[in-house]
């Protein structure tokens, strides 16, 4: 039980499925359902990726991720996929507390070729050398540590140096499983090579939705009242995006048996909901009283008495004015001038001639488009396709049981021997036209190939099939 658990007193949800059962009408515990698998938040990407680098990968994996948030549900499904092309073999984290102990279980899984009297060194570094033979043989190996964070570091990079120094693309698999602590405890950096990090993340509200619901259905349960927003807000928050803590919060979410905490509660609650009011309030006053305040001091302008305006007087000087007389003398008679000629009319000047226009200048011409870039290939069946470059990149031999211009053709016989082959196939140039290969295997030497053709189904022996190198595709 983590701390938050105990803070909220949620009881196990294993005790309360009974009740959930009887209260919801549901047949079984959906909580305790493994299948199907839940391909959302990248699950079945990692899965794809772990299919194939255990297959055919020359490169160490490392799957990290929080606490119950699926690695080893992600192994099982691996396993059982995988199993009947596979040789995976589990190896206990408790069980390498030392170099001595991981080479005991190393030779345990030899079953003969390797001496328990060489050093726990020499042991592991041949047990990656004798595995390389598995494969050649058409069978390749897979080591599983999960919870290896548990393992003491200097095991963990004793392990991780002898698959390093060993044939990669033919040696048992190493696939590594636990937190996020692990990267470090192996030593790993930025620039480490030879291994390929896989990281789950927590799940989002919407995924643990996805994950409930076929899972609520198939129970006969209500899928909108069990997974309502209410609901589904309290368990994304309780269970932290983690499968094991879903596992548990969920019985008590849907009873409705989550305690209420005391500290979240305001023990005055009317406070917190009248301070928007109140708020809103005080700035409707100190608004009021601003405009009020503005209003004022208009109308104080407004009443401020004018000045009085200055007084214009007059003096008139002649008769009229009895204060000022003056001696009457003779009119005389002053002449109007005579009007000036009106000066003659200046000619108009001749209007200048207008400019000839100036000859449009001639469009230029219009870009030819460029042409579309060409679609990219899209595969039918991506899970079973590989890029040409890097089919090339591998320096191996193969064994190429159909070829043809129709991707379909390659399609049919794959799925036809799904269940007992892993075919994969690409796609090349021939003729200038699309030229899509099947083929089966990955083997260092060119006998083993041929051995490998034995083991074919007879559909797939009578189509002549050809023993070819990779990197001639």
């Amino acid at each position: 039980m983590s701390a938050t658990d105990d803070e909220l007193n949620i009881p196990a949800g294993e005790s309360l499925v009974p009740e959930l059962q009887a209260r919801f009408g549901l047949s079984e515990n959906p909580l305790a359902m493994e299948v199907p698998f839940f391909p959302d938040a990248s699950r079945h990407h990692a899965l794809e990726t772990l299919r194939h680098l255990c297959g055919f990968g020359d490169l160490a994996l490392v799957l990290t991720g929080g606490e119950g948030v699926g690695k080893s549900r992600l192994l099982a499904e691996l396993v059982r996929s995988e199993s009947s092309r596979l040789d995976f073999h589990a190896v206990g984290a408790d069980s390498l507390v030392s170099a001595q102990a991981l080479a005991n279980a190393l030779i345990g899984l030899a079953y003969r070729g390797l001496q328990s009297s060489e050093g726990a060194r020499d042991a592991i570094y041949g047990f990656f050398r004798w595995s390389e033979t598995r494969a050649r043989k058409g069978r390749r190996m897979v080591l599983l540590i999960d919870d290896a964070q548990r393992v003491p570091p200097d095991v963990l990079r004793l392990l991780l140096a002898a698959y390093q120094a060993s044939d990669r693309a033919s040696a048992a698999a190493l696939v590594f499983s636990g937190s996020d602590e692990l990267v470090n405890l192996l030593g790993l950096t930025e620039d480490s090579s030879g291994v390929y990090q896989i990281h789950l993340r927590p799940l989002s509200s919407d995924e643990i939705a996805a994950y409930l619901e076929p899972r609520v259905h198939k129970a006969g349960g209500d899928v909108k009242a069990l997974l309502s927003p209410a609901r589904l807000e309290d368990l994304s928050r309780l269970s932290r995006g983690s499968f094991t803590r879903l596992r548990r919060v969920a019985p008590a979410v849907w009873l409705g048996r989550l305690p209420v905490q005391k500290d979240s509660v305001p023990r005055f609650r009317w406070t917190l909901n009248a301070r928007w009011p109140a708020l809103a309030l005080i700035l409707l006053a100190a608004s009021w009283w601003l405009v009020s305040e503005q209003y004022d001091a208009s109308v104080a302008r407004e009443n401020i008495e004018p000045l009085p305006e200055p007084v214009r007087k007059s003096v008139t000087i002649g008769p009229g004015n009895p204060a000022i007389e003056t001696p009457e003398a003779p009119e005389t008679v002053i002449p109007e001038p005579e009007p000036e000629p009106e000066p003659e009319p200046e000619p108009e000047p001749e209007p200048e001639p207008e400019p000839e226009p100036e000859p449009e200048p001639e469009p230029e011409p219009e870009p030819e488009p460029e042409p579309a870039p060409e679609p990219s290939f899209a595969p039918q069946k991506p899970a079973a396709f590989l890029p040409v470059e890097e089919v090339r990149a591998w320096n191996a031999w193969t064994i190429q049981v159909v070829a043809g211009n129709q991707e379909q053709t390659v399609v049919n016989v794959i799925e036809q021997h799904e269940s007992v082959l892993s075919i994969r196939y690409t796609v090349t140039q021939r003729q200038g036209k699309d030229w899509f290969v099947g083929f089966f295997g990955n083997f260092a030497t060119k006998a083993a190939a041929r051995d490998a053709i034995n083991q074919l189904p007879r559909a797939l022996r009578s189509r002549s099939p050809w023993i070819r190198k990779l990197s001639g595709f």
